[in-house]
């Protein structure tokens, strides 16, 4: 500000001290598996099911991915990142075009993502459609692409005016299908399929643990990612139990586990306690949910019945209830649980079976009469009876990243009295609207929850090490899961 040295009127902006603290998102979907094409191991944002087609392909035998993904939309789902994993050797198709003579010059045409699918694009040459242009230096490139169920080529992308200097300016970073290499020849006229796409073999690294650059730790890189699928490794119980250490470690995620297909009640049993045929470490994480049995629909290819992983459809009806109710509502029951993109179950589950497998933690999804097919279940894998609900659980991620992100300002801040009544002011009047939201309990703020920033939790010793501790405590919303209601007969007095 302007010295003072004349009188007048002089106007100087103050802060209030107040930081609005803005809820995070919690409907993210995280999705890894083996797709038709697309990028390997990198996080693509994809918000429709037309994108997701346009970068990665469409449902495709030897992967549940595709499905997955299209469950995730079709339950109400909005967004999503997606990784690509596929096993050694994946490979481009490409295509070496030369101009006819004998010269070595040629372009070279490659497939823009590994895998076998390249080999059904093809390249047509055509002398250049404006005849003002030089046949000799210009001509035209369409590509033509035919899906895997076809045998007829369609044209996709056609790029006119094409010169033998300026087709790497013209097709890459343009076309969703090929990139190129310039020549200093034009190439001859014809039509040139791509060849030698390879989709790789042996096994796929889903995790990529030794570099954590792909698979599952593509994700590093994400912020925003609040709910996380793979269904290709349902019943893999090493890779799901690193897919649960993996969000545990972020502590922002949450996990949906898959088992395997065709188990018995007795079986899932075994598959989650890691006991029987399934010898191990058992589950016990709050960081994620296992969901049994698979669901089936009806598959967009062959319009047949087919069973596929439930974690899909159950990650969409996660972020529905998340958008229509909160993230403190159990994605469970005839409503929010109601499975809209499925046609049945493998297995009917019976009542005396549920039994059985609600008190160790395994989600069921059941088909009831009237009500159609429902999750019936809303528990994490954790032992630890404060973390039970998978919609408490998933409420303090919200809640945590939440202060943490907005309170980012405090830090180098003065810590004095000023600055703690700051704090507690932002974080109050966040977990205000958070209880009038439903998403705590009490009848009034005090009851639901309370903030500490104060002389006793911050004596000399916590400030002269640069420390401000705050302490915020809140009384979650837990599910009404057993709904008793006692009759009895009432006498009537004369």
């Amino acid at each position: 500000m302007a010295s003072i040295m004349s009188p007048g009127v002089y106007v100087k902006e103050v802060s209030s001290g107040v930081k609005p603290i803005a809820g995070v998102g919690t409907s993210t979907g995280a999705f890894v598996g083996i797709a038709e094409k697309g990028v390997i191991g990198e996080a693509v944002l994809v918000t429709n099911w037309s994108q997701f087609v346009k970068e990665f392909g469409t449902f495709i035998s030897n992967g549940y991915l595709a499905y997955a993904v299209y469950s995730f939309f079709a339950e109400g789902g909005t967004t999503c990142y997606v990784v690509r994993a596929a096993p050694d050797g994946a490979d481009s198709s490409d295509i070496t075009i030369r101009n006819g003579g004998d010269t070595d010059d040629a372009i070279t045409i490659t497939a823009t993502s590994e895998g076998m699918w390249g080999d059904r694009i093809n390249i047509l040459i055509e002398d250049p459609s404006d005849e003002t242009l030089d046949a000799n230096e210009f001509f035209d490139l369409t590509v033509e692409y035919r899906e895997a169920s076809e045998t007829e080529y369609e044209s996709m992308e056609v790029f006119d005016g094409i010169s033998i200097g300026n087709i790497e300016e013209k097709i890459n970073d343009v076309s969703t299908f090929i990139t190129a290499v310039d020549s200093d020849q034009r190439p001859a006229n014809g039509s040139y399929p791509l060849t030698d796409g390879d989709d790789g073999s042996g096994a796929v690294d889903f995790i990529d643990k030794t570099n954590k650059k792909k698979g599952l730790y593509a994700f590093d890189k994400v912020d925003d990612i609040n709910i996380v699928a793979i269904p290709d490794i349902a019943g893999l119980r090493e890779i799901i139990l690193d897919c649960l250490n993996y969000c545990k470690q972020r502590k922002d995620c949450f996990f949906i586990a898959d088992p395997p297909i065709g188990l018995e009640p007795t079986d899932i049993i075994d598959f989650k306690q890691g006991t029987g045929a399934y010898a191990g470490n058992a589950f016990n994480n709050s960081y994620g949910a296992l969901y049994y049995p698979w669901v089936s629909i009806s598959d967009p290819v062959t319009r047949t019945k087919m069973d596929i992983p439930p974690s899909g459809a159950v990650a969409g009806t996660y972020a529905h209830t998340d958008s229509t109710r909160g993230v403190h509502k159990a994605p469970a029951g005839i409503s929010e649980g109601y499975l809209d993109s499925v046609i049945g179950i493998e297995r009917i589950i019976t009542k005396g079976e549920h039994d059985q497998l609600h008190p160790k933690a395994i989600n069921v999804i059941r088909s009831f009469p009237g009500s159609g097919i429902c999750i019936w279940g809303a528990l994490t894998l954790s032992a630890d009876a404060e973390w039970k609900y998978i919609n408490i659980r998933r409420l303090f991620l919200f809640l945590g990243e939440s202060i943490d992100e907005a309170s980012q300002w405090v830090v180098f801040e003065p810590n004095t009295p000023a600055l703690w009544g700051n704090v507690i002011r932002n974080i109050t009047a966040f977990l205000l609207r958070t209880w009038r939201d439903g998403a705590l309990f009490g009848n009034s703020p005090e009851e639901a929850f309370f903030v500490k920033v104060d002389a006793e939790n911050n004596p000399p010793e916590v400030r002269d090490a640069g420390q401000l501790i705050i302490e915020v405590g809140v009384a979650p919303v837990k599910p009404a899961e057993f709904v008793i209601i006692k009759i009895s007969q009432k006498t009537l007095s004369k």
